[in-house]
């Protein structure tokens, strides 16, 4: 298949995406919208928002989950066993849940500079303090479970990487890159997980030569 993803000049949804894709050992075309060009290119797309992926120039899939899912399926990145996909679509789900909580989302804008009440270094600071931090103290917990559950190995099933540890490692990345790198050591799996994760070679080398992106 050939590839082509439609997404902003950021890390954000897309990133997950554009990892998966790396690491099925996929080439794509990373097309970067520019604010400037966004109103000419959102009548193409098929829900009026990105990230999207174009397959062989004609099939365009919108929503997050589904184009991970979709190239996890298709390059062996997914669970084994009906069950065990579904296992990991309840984790990617409660790792979509925490993104989606209100104070979570809310931080993504203040971050991208789209919410003008919080703008100085220490607002933004007493807001992942006071309101991010709780919400993530309440979903991490559960996510330690699961990898707990596969014996440590800083993975949530079996003993190579599927789309949602993918998913996963890059989401709560994101807490430690733009809000505090040490909120995440109460829950050391999950600090396991993006270690693991962002050691993969091909993870890395792409980190490594990735554009700098805000979030």
């Amino acid at each position: 298949p050939t590839y082509k993803l439609y997404y902003f000049p950021l890390r954000g949804r897309g990133e997950p995406i554009r990892q998966l894709l790396k690491l099925a050992g996929q080439s794509f075309e990373d097309f970067r919208i520019n604010p400037e060009e966004w109103s000419g290119v959102k009548p193409d797309m098929p829900l009026g928002q990105v990230p999207v992926l174009e397959v062989d120039g004609s099939t365009k899939l919108a929503q997050t989950m589904t184009i991970l899912r979709y190239i996890a399926n298709r390059h062996g990145l997914a669970g084994k066993t009906p069950e065990d996909s579904a296992k990991l679509d309840m984790i990617a789900e409660s790792v979509q849940e925490m993104i989606n909580s209100p104070q979570i989302f809310n931080w993504a804008l203040i971050v991208l500079g789209k919410y003008s009440d919080i703008t100085t270094d220490e607002a933004k600071k007493d807001f992942f303090k006071y309101k991010v931090t709780p919400e993530l103290e309440a979903f991490a917990p559960k996510i330690e479970r699961f990898l707990l559950a596969n014996g440590n190995n800083g993975l949530f099933m079996g003993d190579a990487e599927t789309w949602v540890d993918v998913f996963a490692a890059e989401t709560f990345s994101k807490f430690l890159d733009f809000g505090d790198a040490n909120c995440l050591d109460a829950f050391p799996h999950i600090k396991d997980l993006i270690a693991r994760v962002h050691a993969n070679p091909i993870i890395r080398k792409h980190i490594e030569e990735r554009e700098p992106a805000r979030f």
